[in-house]
């Protein structure tokens, strides 16, 4: 290279480190002054560098739900890779610090990596297709010309390099050299202020994320922690995160509140909270920057945060929010009634303590005695007041007492709080949290039984903060262990419906469908379930909302479940029964519903295949 060439491009190359190091800046000193909840090293270290390894290396999230893009997205990133060395090797040509171009191992290497480039060729032109031509909804009405630029750009790059084999020498080969540098150097002007920052960040957001899904931390009430009250709140996770979304749309493909109509977009939740960041409006309301309709429709599926590839949570972010509307007295209506409801009664439904009485008394239960029994059987809100869930309790009852296994109740139970926790009134969640684990802690609790996978949620988790380490296990997973070898006849058409907070949040997804294919029944599976379910609609507080923009989440669902032809409709949550029935009456369909516990309790004595009943 001559010397002109080379001074001019020693200036390029500076040039566009300055704008890139400018922009990367504006970035870091936004996430530095961001409160500090960065868990680098801790317990979980392992797992984290585990994470890495699968989800930025092997793209397994990626791929997962969308092969065909999930490999094209493979092929461009392990060819980025590939090309890291020769691209730095040629740079330092170009500045005439050190030139290997000549030697016979990079030779070899440039070689070795024409495989690569032809994989990224295709790859990158797959993406552009789908971008440009086949358009998916999750991407947006417009077409991204930054997306195309980016696309043309890499594509450039790999074409450049090959044809770099062929032109070797001459105006022709100098002419191929620079564009293929200066390409590179528009990467690096344009990486940071673009969705492709995820190319530095997404590393990190996946390696930050919290070991389980939507973990929100207690706010620090004796530091009058109050939440995301004002942008200027957010915590650095949550900055990071607003950086590294790549857009690609896949928490809104599987939103429940956007499937069916309502203003809730996952994706925009963080790209305003981007566009605010960098326009500096730090004192602006959380609720003001994403929209505070939007924030109530959320019903904490976790869809959006399980299916992002990039480490990006959405749920702190929306309970977050919630929290700073909340301490401004601005939560809904209906919510607000819930509230009364805990402080008066200590459950959701605001009803007397004498009517879980009544229950206790007529299921013979016994209190709980750490002496006499094994499990503390916990009934929780729906367990203790509504009818059709203490049908399934009582199929629970009936299968511990077959089973020896001893068991009782609490005297005196308040709700777990998953209510207050999720909507954003976390000093009232705690206060219901500290009196129950007072009560566990005077009665010598150190296994706990539930059928509500809300409150295995809040046990099993959000209760460990406290220090909680009592083991606490679902109905399903319990029983399906319990009646392992039994068999019972029959070939019963049914479709299971998988609760999020049982599904996607405690992972609990074979044990109902093992109990229901040895206790006669052949599941269908409906469009959406298993690790990935479709909400019914009522988490998040959205089992007290009695309007809803759109279609109802839970007629959806139910729609969904019908479509299967299975005529029994198979549930393991409370709430998610309380939705589909209510979807049923309201609109005619013709299904019938079962409660799990319910249903195999009902085949035991038709079982085979070991001892049925313990002495």
């Amino acid at each position: 290279m001559h010397t002109a060439e080379t001074w001019i491009f020693r200036i390029l190359v500076f040039g566009s480190l300055a704008a890139f190091a400018a922009q990367v800046c504006v970035r870091a000193r936004l996430v530095m002054r961001a409160r500090d909840n960065l868990r680098v090293a801790d317990a979980e270290t392992g797992l984290r560098l585990r994470r890495v390894l699968a989800e930025v290396v092997f793209q397994s999230r990626t791929i997962s739900g969308r092969p065909l893009v999930g490999l094209a997205h493979l092929a461009v990133f392990w060819g980025f890779a590939a090309f890291a060395l020769y691209t730095l090797v040629e740079i330092l040509a170009g500045l005439g610090l050190a030139d290997w171009t000549g030697t016979r191992v990079f030779r070899l290497y440039s070689l070795a990596l024409a495989p690569f480039a032809l994989l990224v060729a295709a790859g990158i032109t797959a993406l552009i297709v789908r971008r440009v031509a086949v358009r998916p909804a999750a991407l947006g009405d417009r077409v991204s010309i930054e997306s195309v630029v980016i696309g043309g750009f890499i594509l450039t790059l790999m074409v450049t390099f090959l044809l770099g084999f062929a032109v070797k020498d001459g105006a022709a080969a100098r002419v191929n050299w620079w564009v293929h540098a200066l390409v590179i150097l528009g990467f690096l002007v344009l990486i940071p202020g673009s969705k492709h920052l995820h190319l530095l960040l997404s590393p990190l957001t996946v390696y930050l994320r919290s070991p389980g899904l939507g973990t929100v931390p207690n706010l620090d009430l004796e530091a009058e922690d109050v939440g995301l009250e004002t942008l200027g709140d957010a915590e650095r996770k949550q900055v990071i995160d607003a950086f590294t979304c790549v857009e690609c749309g896949r928490c809104l493909d599987d939103c429940p509140a956007r499937a069916t109509g309502k203003a809730l977009d996952p994706k925009a939740l963080v790209l305003r909270t981007e566009n605010a960041l960098l326009a500096r409006r730090l004192d602006a309301k959380l609720g003001d920057v994403l929209g505070t309709a939007e924030l109530w429709q959320c019903t904490t599926c976790g869809a959006c945060e399980a299916a992002c590839p990039l480490g990006v949570e959405h749920l702190p972010l929306v309970i977050g929010a919630r929290r700073g509307l909340v301490s401004n007295g601005e939560a809904p209506d209906a919510l607000a009634a819930v509230y009364n409801h805990l402080d008066r009664r200590g459950n959701i439904w605001g009803l007397p303590a004498d009517l879980r009485q009544k229950f206790v008394q007529s299921a013979g239960l016994e209190i709980f005695d750490a002496s006499r029994h094994e499990y503390l059987v916990w009934l929780g809100c729906a367990g203790a007041f509504e009818a059709d869930f203490q049908k399934s309790l009582r199929a629970l009852f009936d299968i511990l007492r077959a089973f020896g296994v001893t068991f009782g109740v609490l005297a005196k139970e308040r709700c777990t709080g998953d209510v207050a926790k999720r909507t954003g009134n976390d000093y009232q969640f705690q206060e219901l949290a500290r009196a129950n684990l007072e009560a566990f802690a005077e009665a010598g609790v150190t296994r706990i039984l539930t059928s509500c996978p809300h409150c295995l949620r809040t046990l099993d988790v959000d209760y460990r903060e406290f220090g909680f380490a009592a083991e606490v296990v679902h109905s399903a997973a319990f029983v399906a262990g319990l009646t392992r070898g039994l068999h019972a006849a029959g070939d019963e058409p049914v479709v299971y419906h998988d609760p999020c907070y049982l599904a996607r949040y405690a992972g609990v997804t074979e044990a109902p469908r093992d109990l229901l294919a040895r206790f006669g029944a052949t599941p269908v599976e409906p469009e959406r379930h298993g690790a990935n379910p479709f909400c019914c609609g009522a988490g998040g507080g959205l089992l007290f909302e009695e309007r809803e923009d759109g279609t109802r989440i839970s007629q959806a669902r139910l729609d969904q479940l019908v479509r299967t032809g299975a005529p029994l409709v198979v549930t393991a949550c409370p709430f998610c029964a309380i939705m589909l029935k209510g979807a049923q009456a309201s609109s005619g369909a013709r299904a019938e519903f079962a409660d799990l516990m319910a249903f195999v309790n009902g085949r035991l004595d038709r079982a085979t295949g070991g001892p049925l009943r313990c002495p």
